[in-house]
């Protein structure tokens, strides 16, 4: 299949490559544009054409159902028309809601699955290897491309940062954090496992590479992606090496002061005390109290620590269920960030105004009781596709996801139990969007094909 190239299929192919690999250059930008976001275009500007050359008809179902799933964002538009932040915002949640569905569709009615999967794959090999050598490098000062896009440093600054200094060393190669890597890389990872021919050693790489993230969330898939190969008789030597790699991996504890104590980021290292903590004491101290301009100037993202955990995520949800009609794309990370601000306003009544040890770790104690009740000047993530989908849109968006499901389980089930496994993986992810790489992976997965020569 496909052995001789054309110059279409090679420019295609050539394409694909290309915004795979940015797209998985998360922590980097160009021009203050985000690489990963400019991959996002080019990857639906390529499905685009595939869809007007092969003359593929979308299913009224399709549109139907993107129409339905945007009604609650286009009833809140005329409230953000003249604000130029939530309209860019807006406008990037509803370009990756429709990419993913349509790529989605148009990927599973193609027939260059095969070019598809051959680039995907080798921008995972090149991702793979490229985040390990980060991994090292970032242990012994070894040159590393610096990490430009915001959000990529510690205490939210830009600086080039490992975060983890005083704990185990993570993985981060090319994304802004561990659980993005996870998130981006997980799904494609399972359509290369059921899909193409990976090498042993290539096992062996990949299981180091989600082991070292030691993200909790990768821990599960994987164990979830054991218990799918078992169930539909999918263990094989390479699944077993992937296996007893990835768990040594995970829980191995590599401490980067210990190994490399010069390295600059570390605290007995000069470097460190002058472009980290005097930076963010000099900042802090400088803050207007008066104005949240002041901090966005000095690029201070995180202006208070704020209780992000799973917890409040859990409780937000249980107590809002009722929202079950949609907020619109540009409404649920604000409604969650008002929520836990009236949390931290009830917090600092029942502590009469005082900052309390175990509060210290949350809220900048200079803001603390100061009568200026604001958690931070942005909203904050919801931390979890499907809730923020689900505030989004509503209950339509996960009787469609369900729905879709029960179809598949119905018609092959043990095919149905790997789109669960796509679907998990998705539902799982730390980003708010619908990314078009989600539904490539989706709609890979919807054929029963396997490529042996990739």
């Amino acid at each position: 299949m496909y052995k001789n190239y054309s110059t279409i299929e090679k420019t295609i192919s050539f394409l694909f490559l290309f915004s795979f690999i940015l797209i998985f250059l998360d922590a980097y930008q160009f021009l203050s544009i985000p690489l990963s976001w400019i991959g996002n275009f080019f990857l639906f500007g390529v499905i685009l054409y595939i869809y007007r050359t092969e003359q593929i008809k979308l299913n009224q179902i399709v549109i139907y159902g993107l129409i339905l799933a945007l009604l609650p964002t286009m009833f809140n538009l005329s409230e953000i028309i003249f604000l130029q932040e939530k309209m860019i915002y807006t406008g990037l949640r509803l370009f990756s809601f429709i990419s993913f569905v349509f790529i989605t569709y148009i990927i599973s009615q193609t027939d260059y699955k095969f070019l598809v999967l051959k680039s995907l794959k080798s921008a995972f090999l090149f991702i793979t290897y490229f985040s390990l050598y980060v991994f090292i490098a970032q242990i012994f000062n070894f040159f590393e491309p610096l990490r430009n896009r915001p959000g990529t440093g510690i205490f939210g600054f830009d600086e080039q940062t490992n975060f983890w200094i005083f704990g185990s060393h993570r993985l981060i190669g090319s994304f802004r954090e561990p659980i993005f890597l996870v998130s981006i890389l997980f799904p494609v990872f399972v359509i290369l496992h059921f899909k193409t021919n990976i090498t042993k050693l290539n096992y062996a790489l990949f299981a180091i590479l989600f082991g070292l993230t030691k993200s909790e969330m990768v821990f599960l898939l994987v164990i979830c992606l054991t218990l799918v190969d078992i169930f539909i008789k999918n263990i094989n030597i390479k699944s077993f090496i992937f296996v007893i790699t990835f768990f040594p991996c995970f829980f191995i504890q590599i401490q980067e002061c210990v190994i490399s104590p010069q390295n600059y980021e570390c605290p007995e290292s000069v470097p460190f005390e002058e472009t980290v903590i005097n930076k963010t004491v000099n900042d802090i101290e400088n803050l207007d109290n008066n104005s949240l301009e002041t901090s966005q100037d000095l690029n201070l993202n995180i202006i208070t620590f704020q209780d992000e955990e799973r917890s409040d995520i859990v409780s937000f949800t249980t107590q809002n269920l009722k929202f079950n009609t949609g907020l619109g794309f540009q409404n649920t990370n604000s409604f969650y960030t008002k929520y836990l601000a009236t949390d931290t306003i009830y917090e600092m009544y029942l502590v009469n105004r005082t900052l309390p040890e175990y509060l210290n770790t949350r809220y900048l104690s200079e803001t603390f009781g100061t009568g200026r009740y604001f958690l931070t000047y942005q909203d904050i993530n919801i931390q979890n596709n499907l809730l923020f989908n689900f505030f989004s849109i509503g209950m339509i968006y996960v009787i469609f996801i369900f729905g879709f499901l029960l179809f598949f389980l119905l018609k092959d089930f043990n095919q149905g139990i790997k789109v669960l496994l796509i679907i998990l993986s998705i539902s799982l992810a730390s980003f708010e969007d619908l990314l078009p790489i989600f539904g490539l992976c989706l709609g890979l997965m919807f054929t029963m094909e396997r490529y042996e020569d990739i």
